[in-house]
């Protein structure tokens, strides 16, 4: 689980603190500062901040992959947040769910292919910014696979209406019934005044296996299945179902098949079952119902007589102890073991592609996969002005909230807005914190419809009771303020939490000019975090403790600031190596970045030597006091003022916040680069 822990997230020096399941988290929910208004009883606040990152809160409450609760900090400790149950909770609490305050109106006219997760997410983003949304849509419904295909035993028709009748009252125009490629095409939408086109329109049709046979009487493909389902005109099957597949989708047809009828019900998946990429509380509720997983299994043959499915033929799997770049154990034929499992009905949930015939003479570019390419930031296409997200880019079908939060990416490239400025930091109980840390306390149970109460499509995950969902949100280790577990679980405490107030400075462009050095537009540089992370390189014996429990993706015994005790040892370092020198009050720091050595000295003022040029600054305010060049800069040379800013803010920390942290010397001293005398006398 350590693995699946750990975000993309790079580490730098500084400011590293970010609540891992708001990082993992596609549209970046703010979970929490929801978990914490929950746990003040604070619902209509825990509302507002949900709906403010999540245009589909109610619908991705009940069905979203929840991958933020794995990167959890409490998956190191008990177990994870309940995350998606407690978004659930918050959203049966909306009291109303109207538009709220529009803007003023953008002469801005946008045209969306699809009303899936994506098309409607943008759609609300556009139009509370106050564009013209038209949305286009195939079905007679909305919400693609979501609305139409996810049984109502999981996402009751209620819930997304709920999203749906948001969006509406937004003034998104909704045109059922149009099909793209029949009704519509790319060059008419342009020729019609649209000023941006966003294409959302799902992987529609179903994959097959590419065997012989699957055209015969019983082999149905999972989407046709789900959505017979979900509009009460259930698909007709046999006594013996078999399922293709372990994602979600899989999960979904053997669930509702074993609530159809009293079919014997299995899925046939070619890996193990600890293997299934679907939901693990799909698969466990699957084997509590009674379906039955026909494990290292692959399919070879459908055998068909008289026209229909008789039984499918499967080769045997085994593991060979190789893994593929995703982690997931490789499977491997076992040549000659076949057998056959009988069958009347075969459901294929292998995946799904699109069907994108509507470009006309549009040159939009796609990929060896037929998929759109399309830019990953902007989701641009290669036509200007027309906009793909969700399963029609790149590298194909996607997750609901994946979907989501591409439609919000597109409409924030459209709006051309810039991200939220920082939230307010507010103050917490460290201690306190840390002592919660110091308990296990386990997850609070999440309700479930009783097993023999479930040959139906009522809901079976019930929703937490006001005192659960309290307790459970209380569980959350506030992760957006504090973190420090890399300290934790040092054995050697080579790192070290250090303090510092937030620092944001103007450092001015600098390059010698004829005149001398001349300072241009100033830049703005940042620390705004209260607490840091340093490593005693001495302490440390490079263990890798540090980077197993750290959320990022980086290795803090690597990436934060080294310290160094030893001259020598600081010398032959080429970056991210710094000494601190102390004795008698005066204070002076030397940093080496691309092998070169910088220095700083704090003595009530700030004096900088460079390999450049030396400086004299506020140490408030960087101003400048007085500046000169050395020998080695030559004419044209562009300066910068980041070494110094970043010792400063180091040396600063750790003389406010670590007064015991063993120094060294001061250069100019007969013990220059020994340790310093730490204050007492034998």
């Amino acid at each position: 689980m350590t693995s699946r822990s750990k975000t993309e997230r790079k580490l730098g020096l500084f400011d590293c603190i970010e609540a891992p399941c708001v990082d993992r988290c596609a549209v970046n929910q703010k979970v929490p500062q929801y978990m914490n208004a929950v746990r003040d009883g604070e619902f209509d606040e825990a509302v507002r901040l949900t709906l403010a990152d999540n245009p589909l809160a109610s619908t991705l409450g009940r069905v979203c992959d929840h991958l933020c609760e794995t990167t959890c900090i409490r998956t190191h400790l008990d177990e994870p947040l309940a995350i998606r149950d407690i978004k659930r909770f918050i959203m049966e609490r909306e009291k109303h769910n109207g538009a709220g305050e529009l803007v003023q109106a953008k002469k801005l006219k946008v045209a969306i292919i699809g009303a899936g997760p994506g098309g409607m997410a943008a759609a609300s983003e556009l139009a509370a910014a106050g564009c013209e949304v038209d949305i286009f849509e195939m079905h007679d419904y909305a919400g693609g696979m979501v609305g139409g295909a996810i049984p109502e035993f999981r996402l009751p028709r209620a819930t997304f209406n709920r999203d749906l009748e948001r969006l509406e009252k937004l003034g998104v125009r909704i045109h059922f019934g149009v099909k793209a490629g029949r009704d519509i095409h790319l060059s008419r939408l342009r020729g019609e005044g649209y000023d941006q086109v966003i294409i959302m329109a799902g992987a529609q049709l179903g994959k097959k296996l590419g065997l012989e046979g699957e055209d015969a009487a019983g082999v149905m493909d999972a989407l046709y299945f789900l959505r017979r389902a979900r509009e009460g005109r259930p698909a007709a099957i046999g006594k013996r179902v078999g399922i293709i597949g372990a994602g979600d989708t899989a999960m979904d047809c053997a669930r509702t098949a074993w609530r159809q009828s009293d079919s014997q019900v299995s899925v046939i998946y070619r890996r193990s079952i600890d293997q299934m990429p679907a939901d693990r509380e799909e698969v466990a509720l699957l084997t509590e119902e009674g379906v039955q997983v026909v494990e290292m299994a692959k399919p070879q043959t459908l055998l068909v007589e008289d026209g229909k499915l008789r039984a499918l033929k499967c080769r045997r799997m085994e593991f060979r102890g190789q893994r593929d770049a995703s982690g997931r154990k490789v499977p491997f034929e076992v040549p000659g073991d076949d057998f056959e499992v009988a069958l009347d009905t075969l459901i294929l949930a292998i995946s799904q592609h699109a069907i994108l015939d509507f470009f006309d003479e549009e040159p939009i570019a796609t990929n060896r996969w037929g998929y759109i390419e399309a830019d990953p930031d902007t989701f641009e296409t290669s036509v200007d002005g027309v906009y793909a997200g969700g399963d029609v880019v790149n590298d194909g079908p996607s997750s609901i909230v994946e979907a989501v939060a591409d439609g919000r990416a597109i409409a924030a490239a459209i709006l051309a807005r810039q991200p939220a400025g920082a939230d307010t930091v507010v103050t917490f109980d460290t201690r306190e914190l840390l002592r919660k840390r110091s308990i296990r306390q386990w997850r609070v149970p999440v309700p479930h419809t009783p097993l023999d109460e479930r040959n139906n499509f009522n809901e079976v995950v019930q929703t937490y009771s006001e005192h659960q969902a309290q307790v459970e949100a209380g569980r959350c280790l506030d992760c957006h303020q504090y973190c420090s577990l890399c300290v934790g679980v040092c054995p050697n405490l080579a790192l070290q939490t250090w303090q510092t107030p937030p620092y944001s400075l103007d450092l001015p462009r600098l390059k010698l000019g004829s005149g001398g050095i001349e300072t241009g537009p100033a830049r703005k540089w940042s620390v705004e975090q209260a607490y840091q992370i340093a490593v005693v390189t001495d302490l440390c014996n490079e263990c890798g403790n540090c980077t197993t429990f750290c959320p990022t993706a980086g290795e803090p015994y690597r990436d934060k600031p080294r310290l160094y005790l030893d001259q020598a040892e600081f010398e032959a370092q080429q970056d991210n190596a710094f000494m601190v020198f102390g004795d008698a009050g005066k204070w002076s720091m030397a940093a080496r970045w691309q092998g070169i050595t910088h220095r700083i000295e704090l003595n009530g003022r700030l004096d900088y030597r460079g390999p450049l040029f030396n400086a004299r600054l506020d140490p408030d305010t960087f101003a400048i006091d007085l500046i000169e060049a050395t020998e080695s800069i030559r004419e044209g040379d562009e300066l910068s003022l980041e070494p110094a800013a970043v010792m400063f803010v180091l040396l600063r920390g750790l003389m406010q916040s670590l007064p015991y942290l063993p120094v060294a010397l001061p250069p100019e001293t007969a013990d220059a680069g020994r340790v310093a005398h730490p204050g007492y006398v034998e």
